[in-house]
């Protein structure tokens, strides 16, 4: 198959959008329905009995503004992401030549029109709820030394719905809140996107209407099993708007160095031995490499092996993660370099429990953005 140019458009809205959905205004989105859509078998909406029906996940998140300035604490309950797209089972729409979901991607929008993309990989294979919730009921955190709060539905700790939260009023507490003393009042809206494992809330979507699943956006080269030598010296970074870059040894040994050790368990094959590596970050890579001002909350990469294998990871699990240098492209293992079988690099994710998505023999890295 011929394949498009780097930084071509990429996940493209496959053709099983329910199209004209009636969404009101006012954060009422669980009550008539959030699209789930996309590279999935069972296209549907998402309303509150749904959501009721699946088993509850209760977290704490800490929110920013979309400057980046802190924004509000809240306690929330809800349903994984991984429960939703699972329900709806993935099934690509369009024949890309890889027949795995490791190279999918799951993209939320508010009605504010913000997007976060998550990878199918941080959903699924972390070894628990995966990396969002799709929150319907929050709220706010009060820390003990708060003053009384005069409003029963706040004071009382209860769980505020869509509705309740869409009536609330917190002007009584414009006196502390919005004279410069503490952070001002903020009660997010509707049923809420919210990432477990990010060190900022980049990826929170407020008032949820759609879920979209969609394909990497280019076919993976035909698979080539067995290869006599799958080696690659300089695989390559292709970046947004075409640029390569070959990352030979010279381009990976200045950035900062990760080491760990793993057990590995595959969904397929269980136990596949214990190593100890180390190599570079890819985070540093990126960040030396992208515009500034990219967003990292739409942005992916897909990793492709020599023998046609691929992975796909979002930018919110490299540069966003709680876990320091998450995504690691590793050239050690056990003290000493990658066997020739391996490749000069391989890919891995830390967070994963499931080392599925690790990638050997590392032949092209591409970065790209979702519209």
């Amino acid at each position: 198959m011929n394949r498009p140019r780097a930084g071509a458009a990429a996940l493209p809205t496959v053709a099983l959008l329910l199209a004209l959905l009636p969404f009101p205004a006012g954060g009422e989105a669980a009550e008539q329905g959030i699209a789930l859509t996309g590279s999935v078998k069972k296209p549907q909406l998402v309303d509150g009995a749904s959501l009721a029906s699946l088993p509850r996940v209760r977290l704490h998140a800490k929110l920013s503004a979309p400057d980046g300035a802190y924004r509000t604490t809240i306690e929330a309950e809800g349903v994984a992401l991984k429960e939703l797209v699972e329900r709806a089972e993935v099934g690509k729409a369009l024949d890309d030549g890889f027949d795995r979901p490791l190279d999918v991607a799951v993209v939320v929008t508010g009605r504010d029109g913000k997007k976060a993309l998550f990878s199918w990989g941080e959903l699924f294979l972390s070894g628990d709820a995966g990396g969002a919730v799709l929150a319907d009921r929050l709220r706010p955190f009060f820390p003990h030394h708060h003053e009384p709060v005069p409003d029963p539905s706040i004071a009382s700790g209860a769980w505020l719905d869509a509705a309740a939260r869409a009536r609330l009023d917190v002007s009584g507490c414009a006196g502390c809140h919005e004279g410069g003393k503490v952070p001002k009042v903020d009660v997010p809206r509707g049923v809420c996107l919210v990432p477990t494992r990010d060190a900022t809330g980049r990826r929170f979507v407020e008032d949820v209407v759609s879920i979209e699943v969609r394909q990497a956006g280019f076919p993976a080269p035909a698979r080539k099993k067995d290869l006599a030598d799958p080696w690659v010296e300089a695989p390559k970074l292709l970046l947004p708007g075409g640029r390569s870059v070959p990352l030979g040894a010279k381009a990976t040994r200045g950035l900062p160095r990760v080491a760990g050790q793993d057990d590995a368990i595959g969904l397929g094959r269980g136990f596949r031995g214990r190593s100890r590596f180390a190599g570079a970050s890819l985070a540093s890579l990126l960040r030396a490499h992208l515009p500034a001002g990219t967003d990292p909350g739409l942005l992916f990469v897909v990793v492709t092996a020599s023998d046609g294998y691929r992975s796909l990871y979002s930018g919110g699990e490299i540069l966003l993660s709680r876990l320091p240098e998450n995504v690691v492209l590793v050239d050690t293992e056990d003290g000493r370099p990658l066997l020739r079988r391996s490749g000069r690099l391989k890919s891995a994710v830390r967070a994963d429990f499931f080392v599925d998505r690790s990638v050997r023999s590392l032949a092209e890295l591409r970065v790209l953005l979702a519209p």
